[in-house]
């Protein structure tokens, strides 16, 4: 059983919001005996402000520029798995710089599981409308959805992909992905 990741190997999980990534991560973390982080946690806590609070001052592209500087350092100080936000693949040089710095995994999810999940999650910026308020269910849809597949170019350059929101449980689903890693790293 592979109980710690060797030579300090990261694994970084990646996918739209609402597919799981800190559930499985915190899961897998334990199961492999490492540490864990949630990046959205960890700039939360760096900056003193929630990702809300961070999105509302400096914007979306201030929040990536945070979030991709954040995530650079995590490659070189941290070791463990990383559950990374929604948006971290902004780009190939993330995707290539991740993939060189660990192994990289996208957790696939149906869109109408996430689109379910994420609704009940009044914390995420992109659902609320320029006034604050909760988009409607069918305007929300279509931008998510426009996001999700202008985004899962990136997320599915990784080389490790993990099916979620099925029929299995998280802990069922770590399984699978532990023997994904094992079998990767062969």
């Amino acid at each position: 059983m592979m109980k710690h990741l060797s030579d300090g190997t990261n694994i970084f999980l990646s996918g739209f919001m609402g597919t799981g990534k800190s559930t499985i991560g915190r899961l897998l973390a334990d199961k492999l005996e490492c540490s864990f982080m949630d990046l959205d946690d960890y700039v939360e806590k760096k900056e003193g402000k929630s990702i809300p609070d961070i999105f509302e001052e400096s914007g979306e592209k201030g929040f990536r520029d945070l979030e991709k500087q954040v995530l650079l350092e995590v490659c070189k100080e941290f070791e463990g798995v990383v559950a990374l936000g929604g948006g971290s693949l902004q780009n190939q040089h993330l995707v290539d710089h991740l993939k060189l710095n660990g192994i990289l995994v996208f957790l696939k999810t149906p869109f109408p599981i996430i689109l379910d999940r994420i609704c009940k999650d009044v914390n995420r910026p992109l659902l609320l409308d320029e006034e604050g308020n909760p988009k409607d269910r069918e305007k929300l849809r279509r931008e998510l959805k426009l996001l999700y597949e202008k985004r899962l170019p990136l997320y599915e350059q990784a080389p490790i992909i993990l099916k979620t929101g099925g029929d299995k449980t998280p802990e069922e689903e770590v399984e699978i992905l532990i023997n994904k890693i094992r079998n990767h790293v062969a």
